[in-house]
């Protein structure tokens, strides 16, 4: 999300006197939003070559050993989910794009350079009947995919089987009680929460740790507690096209950075095949979140998706929106907060939750435990992730 084209898309979009939608679009109430200047201040930021480079290679960390992760809780645990991907393939129609995707991948490993289209078909053939629009491609072998909702379904029941964990559904957090405490060893103050006030005044009390995950709203939560989080919401749209279970479907993850966009088939049933696209960036702050308030732009992320896979265009479809939840240098925050001594964040994430999800978890809980990180172990170097470093 943060690169050294960003600026100039960003620009383009603002002052475009095209009637066609644009993979970026900022909402002009945007413009009165302290936060959104806050935040997009630090974006910039990020925005250079330099930044690229050291935020990519923390993704790339954190993703592998997400993944790593992954494969130890399904190795430990029966948990049946629909999953299926080889890898990601990321798209060039031109020699510029192809350069940048090659300037992009420079640091890092598992990646396979495909300088031809017969290269890229070679690696996906559903690709075939665009030959003429490929120039080359970059593919990933440590992307994958899978039914987010199967698998959270699945991974609530061993949670409160086997761990007793307790789930409160429809509970807003208003508020927060916190009181000082010294630390020892420093003579620092810190601050401590020691509860929360739920909607309906209900009282929490006698917290231990609290971990704050709620994506694109903890910015406004953590102002409760002085606290700034530099986590906007980037609203996308989602066309999910079905088909019958004997249409080819792409193998692999087709990423086309140039309009956003985003394809991953899940794994075809007796029933049914299906394709989910997810693409574009809307900054339209907190306004309309979950509902799908451009059903053109939604329409335009089909359209290019045909433009890739023409095979599907004559198959049922639907749109939805999302917000993703973006820091501003495109990396998670994880950690312990400064000046609180049981406040943690996971957050952030953007488009990749699923491919950082269980890293970050495995991460904070070396944090909370305080286990200390050794350079030689399977563990990763928390630094990089905290939520400080703003």
């Amino acid at each position: 999300w943060a690169n050294s084209d960003v600026p100039k898309s960003y620009f383009q979009s603002l002052f475009s006197s095209s009637s066609k939608p644009t993979s970026i679009k900022v909402w002009p109430s945007t413009f009165f939003s302290v936060k959104f200047y806050r935040w997009i201040y630090e974006y910039l930021k990020n925005c250079t070559t330099k930044a690229q480079i050291k935020n990519a290679t923390h993704l790339l960390t954190l993703s592998t050993y997400s993944r790593q992760c992954l494969d130890n809780i399904l190795n430990e645990n029966s948990i049946s989910f629909s999953r299926y991907s080889k890898g990601s393939l990321q798209l060039a129609i031109d020699p510029h794009i192809f350069e940048q995707l090659v300037e992009e991948s420079k640091h890092i490993n598992n990646i396979q350079l495909l300088s031809t289209a017969d290269e890229v078909i070679k690696y996906e053939p559903i690709l075939k009947s665009v030959k003429d629009r490929l120039y080359g491609g970059v593919f990933s072998s440590l992307d994958t995919n899978g039914n987010i909702y199967e698998f959270c379904c699945e991974l609530k029941k061993i949670l409160i089987e086997k761990y007793n964990v307790q789930f409160l559904f429809n509970n807003e957090i208003k508020d927060f009680i916190v009181t000082t405490t010294i630390e020892n060893h420093t003579n620092q103050q810190l601050r401590h929460v020691t509860g929360i006030l739920t909607n309906e005044n209900k009282k929490i009390n006698n917290v231990d740790n609290i971990v704050l995950t709620n994506g694109n709203y903890v910015m406004p939560l953590m102002e409760k507690l002085n606290v700034y989080i530099p986590v906007y919401p980037v609203k996308g749209y989602v066309v999910e096209i079905t088909t019958p279970p004997n249409i080819p479907l792409p193998s692999m993850n087709l990423v086309d950075d140039v309009n956003k966009l985003y394809i991953s088939a899940l794994k075809p049933t007796a029933k049914q095949g299906l394709i989910r696209v997810s693409g574009l960036a809307e900054f339209a702050g907190w306004k309309d979140i979950g509902i799908l308030s451009e059903p053109n732009r939604a329409q335009y992320l089909y359209e290019q998706t045909i433009h890739w896979l023409p095979h599907l265009g004559s198959y049922e479809k639907a749109f939805h929106s999302c917000s993703r939840p973006v820091s501003a240098d495109d990396v998670p925050l994880i950690g312990r907060c400064d000046n609180f001594d049981n406040l943690f964040v996971n957050c952030g994430h953007g488009s990749k939750g699923w491919t950082l999800a269980f890293g970050s978890a495995a991460l904070l809980a070396n944090v909370i435990n305080q286990k200390e990180y050794v350079k030689e172990s399977e563990d990763i170097n928390p630094e990089p992730y905290s939520p400080n470093r703003f």
